[in-house]
């Protein structure tokens, strides 16, 4: 995923996705996904599943959440348009991290990881559009984590 949006972000917009890509394969890359549209609460991968492709959001907002060692679900951010989903899973073959749900019907394009793997094998030119992604989504986390360490404890505001 290309980052992960607190509520307030601004959206970015699917022409910075092509502006990230060489045309050759931006080309290449839309001629082996599938499109769809996603229904409001659709689940794109759950926490812990293993991967089966990345999903590119076209439309629409996507949340995505953890759940804590109490078993409750934290909302991480939002996925907005332009973001790649499941990205980290795919490019590592590690299973996912988080759940994505559709906050809302969402469009997005999806990739099989064999054939996003092959795409990448095929257009080298597209792995730093890839690592671009991957860091950006490493400086959002650390962003949260940032916050979260600002914001007081429970026991030091009373």
């Amino acid at each position: 995923m290309k980052g992960i949006h607190p509520r307030t972000a601004d959206a970015p917009t699917v022409r910075k996705l092509r502006n990230l890509l060489p045309p050759v394969a931006l080309t290449a890359l839309k001629a082996i996904q599938k499109t769809k549209v996603c229904p409001k609460g659709f689940d794109f991968f759950l926490e812990g599943q293993s991967p089966l492709g990345i999903y590119i959001l076209y439309a629409g907002r996507v949340e995505l959440s953890v759940t804590d060692i109490h078993g409750r679900q934290m909302v991480l951010g939002l996925a907005l348009p332009g973001d790649v989903l499941g990205l980290s899973a795919v490019v590592s073959g590690k299973n996912h991290e988080e759940t994505a749900e559709a906050a809302v019907p969402s469009q997005t394009g999806f990739i099989k990881c064999n054939d996003f793997l092959h795409f990448l094998n095929h257009h080298p030119e597209a792995a730093f559009w890839v690592v671009q992604l991957l860091s950006e989504q490493v400086t959002a986390t650390l962003d949260q984590f940032s916050c979260i360490k600002h914001t007081p404890s429970r026991e030091a505001r009373q």
